[in-house]
């Protein structure tokens, strides 16, 4: 089933199948009977339904197809039947050989759904000094909150990616980890010194065939408050500064952050400005057409259009190219052991009893669905807490998309302050500040299930 026509702009559009909410086949052949495109993002599934998806989509297109999902906590992460890693800030902790290892293995298991272009890994720093912003949607996705932790262990992600036939994209150019806001559902402005949030991404280039480009304004790089992803004056330092000539591809174009105004007209927008691919459009057969239209009115430059085109073929090439590697044990160390931090309070004794029961404050489908797993009583915050604790309470407080990071409701920092649980803080680097400040536990860097099964399995 070829296409029913041809645009060189429908290289551009990289519509999403979320088989995670029933999407899936029904609407890629919709995208493909519409238009011709070449890139599809990819939530949720199982792995061997993923693979099937991309191979029946690239039967029916008759050209390549290139299956891209966020794979920052390894394939598991959206994928069922593959491995949950933990967050970038425990490998941040851990070093960059486990980065390595879990960059290798995120790769190679994602071949194997059919997924070569990995979302990922977070170049953003999030820094914990007093008086630093925080950004409230990183977080525990950053590798830290210092330059060159950052550039060492996300660089070694990204190897281990590149090795096993991966494409790594970093993420989220000029940087998100010192904006207020979260750029999902609002405009998100960074008013910090630019240089040292680019630093990671200029020192990796050479590593990245691709770079995601971020909804982020900064007034010192671009006086006319554009967002990067709009911005001419911020792909230049990309292209013109710094030469790279890899695919920049923008976050979803249907987050806030993107701009007041119709989805259509700042995407011809962001062409303009450099960007190659328009990723998780809100209607991509829309998008699609009106790219069509605008290229042949001579509202969109052709010259861009076929510059962009040229680099998206090389990136699905490459993909083509790359034989992919085979998924080997992901050994930690025991440093594993040390991730577990002390609450300001102090620790709860030597041992690292299993929690009784959960408070989900926010956290990510893939960790409430392991807890699940385990029969883990799980309580939302407009619940009432329990009459008594039977054991430890695990809080889970990361980054997720319109919550940041909030606070222990009234009744339940009443009810541990009268029964004293021991408490495990999990997620955000920020979250053991939430704790009341005599409480006594540990913080947990991240949410991903990789990391909440050392509570879970603790003594078995």
């Amino acid at each position: 089933m070829p296409a029913v026509s041809h645009a060189p702009t429908d290289y551009l559009v990289a519509p999403t199948l979320r088989l995670d909410k029933g999407e899936g086949l029904a609407e890629g052949l919709r995208c493909l009977r519409e238009f011709d495109p070449r890139v599809f993002m990819i939530f949720g599934g199982d792995a061997e339904d993923v693979e099937w998806l991309h191979d029946t989509l690239e039967d029916q297109a008759g050209h390549p197809i290139l299956f891209c999902a966020d794979l920052e906590r390894g394939a598991g992460q959206q994928f069922e039947g593959l491995t949950p890693l933990p967050d970038a800030w425990a490998l941040g902790l851990l070093g960059e050989d486990a980065a390595y290892a879990a960059g290798h293995r995120t790769a190679a298991e994602a071949a194997t759904a059919g997924v070569r272009w990995i979302l990922g890994p977070v170049l953003d720093l999030h820094q914990t000094l007093p008086g630093t912003t925080r950004s409230p949607i990183i977080a525990n996705r950053s590798f830290g909150g210092e330059v060159q932790r950052v550039i060492e262990c996300a660089g070694a992600f990204m190897r281990g990616i590149n090795d096993a036939g991966g494409l790594p994209c970093g993420k989220h150019f000029p940087g998100h980890g010192n904006c207020g806001q979260d750029s999902h559902t609002e405009m998100a402005v960074c008013f910090d010194d630019p240089a040292i949030h680019m630093e990671p991404f200029q020192t990796l280039l050479n590593l990245m065939p691709s770079i995601m480009v971020g909804h982020l304004e900064y007034p010192l790089l671009d006086p006319d408050g554009l967002p990067a992803s709009r911005s001419k004056t911020m792909m230049d330092i990309l292209r013109k500064d710094w030469n790279y000539d890899g695919v920049v591809v923008t976050d979803s174009i249907s987050m806030a952050g993107f701009g007041d105004g119709p989805q259509e007209e700042l995407a011809v927008d962001s062409i303009h400005a450099g960007v190659d691919l328009l990723l998780d459009p809100a209607d991509p057969v829309t998008l699609a057409i009106t790219l069509r239209d605008a290229a042949d009115r001579g509202d969109l430059d052709q010259e861009r259009v076929f510059e962009a085109v040229g680099r998206l073929d090389k990136l699905v090439r490459l993909a083509l190219d790359r034989e992919t590697g085979t998924p080997k044990p992901l050994i930690l160390g025991g440093g594993s052991k040390t991730l577990l931090r002390p609450l300001p309070g102090g620790a709860a004794g030597r041992t690292h009893s299993r929690p009784a029961l959960t408070l989900n404050m926010a956290s990510t489908p893939d960790a409430i669905q392991y807890l699940q797993e385990w029969d883990m009583p799980i309580f939302q915050p407009d619940s009432e807490p329990p009459a008594s604790f039977p054991g430890p309470l695990l809080i889970l407080c990361g980054a997720r998309e319109g919550h940041g990071l909030p606070n222990i409701p009234g009744p339940w920092l009443e009810a541990i302050q009268h029964h004293h649980p021991a408490l495990y803080m999990a997620g955000s680097p920020d979250a053991a500040e939430l704790a009341p400040s005599a409480a006594r536990g540990w913080y947990l860097p991240g949410l991903s299930p990789a990391l909440l099964g050392m509570l879970i399995t603790a003594g078995e």
